[in-house]
């Protein structure tokens, strides 16, 4: 009884340990990062309790406590747990948490009195399962953990905030998108996109000419991009079309208006779900300059006829009351009111507005016309300081 409860807290120091260096790894997590910590050091302490009198009532609390963590390990794993934000959703199973888990039922197995070897089956020394032991822990401890990918769908009344800026439909549409989860095998960038500031804009690329295939079928699709853009040229067209300003003007870029409802439809040249607007010329109102479409898709989506479309994306955007107020936020718990994934949101500027040709290209990232460079504006102040 005495090497059964040694052997217990063994392995509940084991969990316990390997628990510990997960908490690093899910710090940003917060109170999900607390309560691996909590896990760790009441399996350690537990353990070592019962190594300074190994006796059965102790081995019990070493076995609930066990209990209790592999209960909470499964539920993080199946249905989520009952805590707020991304601490709360379904996680994905790694290495580490795998091992603190089959430690801890160890544990319990253990305490719980699992039968005792035979005299005949003594051979295997102590040492071969203090040494596969031993092994896990380091496993569990050296094994990177990842949760880049961590299931972050909420019920759509829990995604936010229903603005008041927003016609309702469009303030439901931008809820679910919120709301939704990426879809299956949508993956971050290597990179994370900076949302057009500074000198983070892609460099121009050649356009590739085009079989007659595809002249034919570009034509045809940005003939109807044009059109829609004569339709929506100034701010009283885009709202007649339901579209709302959604954040304020960037450099190269213009001021985003957005129509959500069009965010989760089909590639379409003349329903853009964007359209960039020119707004800081104060004795003029704002001008159509040219198209964003925002499309969900797991990978680069099909958008104009040819290789030459330049995709993006924008991941953690943070809406207050449907202006953005951040990007690159990590978990929606960080965003006081409707956040959006983003890593299925794939974005293509076409520079479709009469008198806004662009000299990088028609899906160039951005526009030199838009930076600011004029004369007397220091540098600092425009995003193309090199006049490109």
């Amino acid at each position: 009884m005495q090497r059964r409860c040694v052997d217990g807290a063994i392995l509940s120091i084991s969990a316990g340990a390997v628990h510990v260096a997960a908490s690093g790894s899910h710090h940003d997590l917060g109170v999900l990062g607390i309560l691996l910590a909590v896990a760790g050091v009441g399996q350690l302490a537990l353990g070592a309790f019962v190594l300074d009198r190994p006796e059965p009532r102790r081995m019990r609390a070493v076995a609930v406590f066990n209990c209790i963590a592999v209960l909470a390990w499964a539920v993080s794993r199946t249905i989520g747990l009952p805590l707020q934000g991304a601490a709360g959703a379904i996680q994905s199973p790694g290495v580490q948490d795998v091992t603190a888990a089959v430690l801890g039922a160890g544990a319990v197995v253990v305490a719980l009195g699992a039968p005792r070897r035979s005299p005949g089956e003594r051979a295997l020394t102590a040492r071969s399962p203090v040494l596969a032991v031993f092994g896990l822990v380091l496993v569990g401890i050296a094994a990177p953990h990842h949760h880049d990918t961590v299931e972050q769908a909420v019920p759509i009344l829990e995604a936010g905030h229903l603005s008041d800026r927003l016609p309702p439909d469009e303030g439901i549409a931008l809820l679910g998108l919120s709301a939704r989860a990426p879809m299956p095998g949508s993956t971050p960038d290597n990179h994370s996109h900076d949302g057009h500031h500074g000198t983070g804009f892609s460099e121009p690329r050649p356009a590739r000419a085009l079989n007659r295939a595809e002249l034919s079928a570009f034509e045809q699709q940005w003939s109807r991009a044009v059109l829609a853009a004569e339709a929506l040229a100034t701010a009283d067209d885009a709202i007649a079309a339901g579209y709302t300003q959604a954040s304020t003007e960037a450099l190269g870029v213009g001021s985003h208006w957005v129509k959500w409802s069009f965010v989760d439809m089909p590639f379409d040249p003349a329903k853009p779900s964007m359209l960039l607007f020119k707004e800081t010329r104060h004795d003029q109102p704002p001008e159509l300059v040219g198209f964003s479409y925002y499309v969900a898709s797991p990978d680069e989506p099909a958008g104009f006829a040819g290789p030459n479309d330049i995709w993006h994306r924008h991941h953690g955007m943070c809406f207050v009351d449907g202006w953005l107020r951040s990007e690159n936020v990590a978990l929606r718990g960080d965003c006081p009111d409707t956040w959006i994934d983003g890593r299925d949101l794939w974005m293509l500027h076409a520079w479709t507005a009469s008198g806004w040709s662009n000299s990088r290209g028609l899906f160039a990232d951005m526009n030199p016309s838009l930076c600011g460079r004029r004369p007397l504006t220091p540098d600092i102040l425009s995003c193309d300081p090199a006049g490109l």
